[in-house]
């Protein structure tokens, strides 16, 4: 959960404006079903009450190495952080100087989700899929590609340029996406965290 950091040199890097809220709200859910969880966790603004098993992180690369060690032995897998597609091409190991242009190549980050079944082809993969400011049939095409491309069993799906939807917000509007859509108007993360429990608990 949370958002990864990729550096570019010893005090400078890029990451992007997940909060983990959602992520926290599906452990709360997970935890309160009765569920043994681990929380993988990157860059969060929330509090995560200590009743968690939680491993930290920082960057795609830690965050893949801990979740392809842990897939063995769970039987859900619940993809709700938002990991970096990109990463630098060359890191610097000390503070590169401002007095100068710079021109830094990224290259594609290695897509964790990808690598899940073919480790545990019986786990129950949820992915998410955010996208932004594309129409609902469009959304629906990614989170489909995703399931072809992943292997996902359920795909939650949103538009984070909406109102009230955003990176950060306490309150979102998704797609639940599997051989069908289930659309869920703008509710709290807490209320779309029990639904999406309530579709996993009838297909696993």
């Amino acid at each position: 959960m949370g958002g990864t950091y990729e550096p570019i040199d010893s005090v400078r890097g890029i990451t992007n404006k997940s909060s983990g809220k959602m992520g926290l709200a599906l452990a709360r859910e997970a935890y309160i079903r009765g569920a043994d969880l681990t929380l993988v966790v990157a860059n969060v603004n929330v509090e995560i009450p200590s009743v968690f098993n939680v491993i930290h992180v920082e960057t795609g690369k830690e965050m893949n190495d801990v979740i392809l060690n842990l897939i063995p032995s769970f039987d859900i897998f619940i993809s709700a952080a938002a990991v970096s597609d990109f990463e630098f091409s060359e890191k610097y190991d000390k503070k590169i100087d401002s007095s100068s242009s710079l021109f830094l190549n990224l290259r594609p980050t290695t897509k964790i989700i990808r690598k899940i079944k073919k480790i545990n082809p019986d786990i129950f993969l949820v992915g998410f899929k955010a996208e932004f400011n594309i129409s609902t049939d469009d959304i629906i095409k990614c989170a489909k590609k995703q399931i072809l491309d992943a292997g996902t069993d359920l795909v939650i799906a949103n538009d984070i340029s909406k109102k009230d939807c955003n990176f950060g917000s306490d309150n979102n509007e998704v797609l639940i996406i599997d051989d069908e859509v289930l659309s869920v108007p703008l509710a709290s993360k807490r209320e779309i965290a029990k639904i999406i429990f309530d579709v996993i608990s009838k297909k696993v």
